[in-house]
């Protein structure tokens, strides 16, 4: 035998009835035994006469009409809520939509500053911990300064010693110098000495000649017996005595140019003198001021065992203990500019051609998807991200297969959001650049 499926009844349901009034318990009770001999077909038979429907109440049309045919209602409701949507996007989109230019790749970010010591010092005591507000110039971390510290009295000790050294040589030049002026006075005075000796020969030249002619006049008159004997012996001992002069004198000019060569070579020699002097100062000069730069060294390395905040931030990646070891270079913690803070956005190149400096930016940060943020448009990169790679795309060999490139964009938080301190860099971000006013 075939199972029948159950077929829905999809009929109105029919009226209830009016209530009919209670029977009486004589009417309510069965017959009795003594009437079983009555056949049953004789029995009084129920009224077979329609039943009149009650009006259902107003309220329960509209319910019966949904339950007649809920797929006609649902459908209409659906069909009315898509346009009413529709029409509304549709709006939007010619009132705003179709100025806004949108992109999930964007993230918070900022210049995060790397506290390093710029010397080798143990940590004297970290002033800060996690997440601390800092302000420019606050103390982070000290070093012990007892080792620059006596860095600092060595270089002014040897400080000391080159300007005791400079003072020194500054003396030596002054000698030099007063050597100097008594050679050029000597070798004046021997020039005089020499023209006095050239003089003295020309006088006793003189004088010989005279006596030679007087001698060889009073010789020829002595020869005719007009001169007497004596004094033609005193006019010969008068010539000899008169060369004898001329030849000290020469032998005067020779002890002069000797005299004055050697005066002269003093001079050459305290000239030479005075340029050591001047050299000596100026190797003083240098020496002292390399020592003044050591003292100047040693009292900036004195102040770098104080490492402080280079501006307002809060503390972040802390790495750094008491006691610990650290060299130049070496990361203690990072500075991050919360106020700051700025968004990069990589649109996709084809998104680029209607954004200007200055356009308004709605900014969507997932960590607060119920706090309304605004920017501006800073500036456009001058290339894509892909020219900055470690290595860049080269389209020139091999196959090729064009791919998006993206262009960053610096969008600026406005000032509100960055005063609630919530931008925090690494975020990520859905900015929409409004580019109203731009044909494109």
């Amino acid at each position: 035998m075939a199972v029948q499926p159950l077929k829905r009844d999809t009929s109105p349901p029919a009226a209830v009835p009016p209530a009919a009034p209670a029977p009486n318990q004589a009417d309510a009770l069965p017959p009795k035994v003594a009437d079983a001999s009555v056949p049953m077909a004789e029995a009084p038979h129920v009224n077979d006469a329609p039943v009149q429907r009650a009006p259902a109440p107003e309220g329960q049309g509209l319910v019966a009409k949904f339950k007649s045919d809920p797929r006609k209602y649902i459908l209409s409701g659906a069909g009315l809520l898509l346009a009413l949507f529709a029409g509304y996007q549709g709006v939007h989109w010619l009132v705003a939509g179709r100025y806004e230019i949108t992109t999930d790749n964007a993230y918070i970010r900022a210049d995060i500053a790397t506290i390093s010591p710029k010397v080798q010092g143990y940590v004297e005591k970290v002033h800060v911990t996690d997440n601390q507000i800092v302000k420019a110039g606050d103390l982070l971390v000290t070093l012990e300064v007892a080792d620059y510290a006596t860095r600092v009295s060595e270089a002014a000790a040897a400080l000391q010693q080159s300007v005791a050294a400079q003072a020194q040589a500054r003396a030596g030049v002054a000698a030099a110098e007063a050597n100097l002026q008594t050679a050029a006075a000597q070798v004046s005075a021997q020039r005089d000495r020499l023209t006095q000796s050239k003089a003295s020969a020309a006088a006793a030249e003189a004088d010989a000649t005279l006596a030679t002619n007087d001698l060889a006049r009073y010789t020829e008159l002595a020869a005719k017996g007009h001169y007497p004997k004596a004094s033609l012996d005193a006019a010969a001992t008068k010539e000899q005595a008169a060369r004898a002069t001329l030849d000290q004198a020469k032998a005067g000019i020779t002890t002069a140019q000797s005299e004055l060569s050697v005066a002269q070579a003093n001079y050459h020699r305290a000239e030479e003198d005075l340029e050591s002097a001047k050299a000596a100062v100026a190797g003083a000069d240098a020496q002292a001021e390399a020592a003044q730069a050591r003292v100047d060294a040693a009292k900036l390395d004195a102040t770098r065992t104080e490492l402080r905040a280079p501006f307002d931030g809060v503390v972040a990646n802390r790495v750094v203990a008491e006691g610990q070891l650290l060299s130049p270079g070496q990361q203690t913690m990072s500075i991050v500019p919360v106020s700051e803070a700025y968004v990069i956005a990589n649109f996709k190149e084809t998104q680029v051609e209607r954004m200007r400096a200055g356009q308004e930016v709605d900014l969507h940060v997932d960590a607060y998807p119920d706090m309304k943020v605004t920017g501006t448009l800073d500036s456009i990169a001058p290339a894509t991200g892909g020219q900055f790679s470690l290595i860049p795309m080269d389209t020139a060999t091999g196959n090729f297969t064009k791919i998006v490139q993206r262009v960053p964009v610096r969008v600026k938080i406005s000032d509100e959001a960055l005063a609630t301190g919530l931008m925090r860099p690494g975020l990520s971000v859905e900015a929409t650049v409004i580019a109203k006013g731009v044909d494109g």
